[in-house]
């Protein structure tokens, strides 16, 4: 077999490959007996026909398994003798038997990025350690305490910013209802009937809650409101929004007294201080998960810093895409509008497609390094990732096994369980500093 190599950017390698006619004659003449034994042919019996006739009749058929069986057996040799980092076929150009017997291919791989190792075990790297403030866990006691908040009417007085004013209301843009007017609007902008509403800047349209201050209860008024250019809801940017509005009554939020019985009411058995310790411990424990993280991310820093190489293309797509997915999910979990979203469009592609090229760089030297250290995948490490995928998406774990082997994504995951455990290792053999206090300006 001769084989010239060509090797391209983006981790391409070019293979013109030749064989010669006799390894071509025996490959036939193997497939052709395969199709022999399933052949059926008028006058034999199945799997005695000449194997002549055989070869004539699905001639044709038999030319494609054979080339299809001479390329993979080609650039798996190739491959090997050349020590090449095969990571996938990406496409053949050229493939015949010439008249002479011979066979002539061109095929296009991708191979792993070609680097060398940095110096990875006994680093030495500045992490800060995150601190429980006490801020942080009155915010939380605060937090549960405002879950538990009341209200109450309030009728000797008129309405407050701060208030929560029960509302019947109708939006009208040109004179035409709101909701008519622009299909679409959302039903707490175009009017409802004993709705609640903050008085707050914040709340529906700007200026809505300041123009009512000082209403009683059973006034009506009328306040026209003009929106801005950078409201959410780009069809009502600019116009000029008149409201009819009544108010119905008038509520107060009282936050209740800490005691030991709301604090058990929180989470059952616990007194306030026991709450605010358990809190304590929560945050402890977030705290130091964050910590972790931040040491994995300053180890992948390091290495980013000291490898820089070619990427495969497809690679990158592939890892856009994800970083794309997670962006757009996250986002419309915050509740930012979907046309808010396609109006970053570019934005979104261009940030995940730099995070996308370190991404896969990282990875490609975190599975070089478990390949060096023979990091090893066993059934309990894939037996408990495909659980917790299985949890995530609330689906049986044999279900998620058969969707993962239907696109090759068993290969992928025990990939990601080895990148995990590389840094796992590469993390018990640093040593992380807190960095210096910084001296007062």
């Amino acid at each position: 077999m001769n084989v010239v190599l060509d090797h391209q950017p983006n981790c391409i390698v070019a293979l013109d490959i030749e064989l010669p006619a006799d390894r071509v004659n025996k490959e036939r003449e193997a497939v052709a007996k395969e199709f022999q034994k399933e052949a059926r042919i008028p006058g034999f019996r199945p799997g005695k026909a000449p194997l002549a006739k055989i070869e004539v009749r699905f001639a044709k058929s038999i030319d494609q398994e054979v080339k299809g069986n001479l390329v993979r057996a080609a650039v798996n040799e190739a491959v090997k003798s050349h020590n090449l980092r095969f990571l996938f076929l990406d496409k053949i150009e050229e493939m015949e038997i010439a008249a002479d017997r011979s066979f002539r291919t061109r095929v296009k791989i991708v191979q792993e990025p070609d680097f060398v190792l940095p110096e990875y075990l006994g680093l030495t790297l500045e992490v800060a350690k995150p601190t429980v403030e006490e801020t942080a866990i009155q915010n939380m006691m605060d937090y549960f305490r405002d879950s538990h908040a009341t209200f109450a009417p309030a009728t000797d007085r008129s309405l407050a910013m701060g208030d929560y004013a029960v509302l019947t209301y109708e939006g009208s843009l040109d004179g035409q209802p709101l909701a008519e007017a622009v299909p679409g609007t959302p039903p707490q902008l175009a009017g409802r009937t004993n709705g609640w509403v903050l008085m707050s800047e914040g709340t529906l349209l700007p200026g809505f809650s300041e123009a009512l201050q000082g209403m009683t209860i059973g006034e009506d008024r009328e306040i026209r409101l003009e929106v801005p250019e950078s409201f959410p809801l780009e069809a009502l940017r600019n116009k000029s929004v008149a409201y009819r509005v009544n108010l119905v009554g008038i509520n107060t939020r009282q936050l209740p007294e800490w005691t030991d019985e709301l604090a058990g009411r929180i989470e059952e058995g616990l007194t306030v201080e026991g709450l605010r310790e358990k809190i304590r411990q929560r945050l402890a424990e977030s705290a130091e998960r964050e910590y972790d993280k931040a040491c994995k991310n300053a180890i992948v820093g390091k290495l980013l810093d000291s490898v820089q190489c070619d990427l495969p293309e497809r690679e990158i797509a592939s890892a856009t895409q994800s970083i794309v997915h997670d962006i757009v999910s996250e986002s419309q979990a915050r509740g930012v509008p979907d046309d808010q979203l396609t109006s970053h469009t570019d934005e979104i592609y261009d940030s995940a497609s730099r995070n996308a090229r370190d991404r896969v760089r990282a990875n490609f030297i975190l599975l070089r390094i478990s390949q060096q250290e023979k990091i090893s995948v066993d059934e309990s490490d894939l037996y408990n990732a495909i659980y917790n995928i299985a949890a995530q998406a609330k689906k049986p774990p044999k279900q998620v096994v058969r969707d993962l082997q239907a696109n090759g994504g068993i290969a992928r995951l025990q990939d990601q369980i080895r990148i995990g455990k590389a840094l796992e290792f590469l993390a018990s053999k640093t040593t992380f500093t807190t960095p210096a206090a910084q001296p007062a300006a």
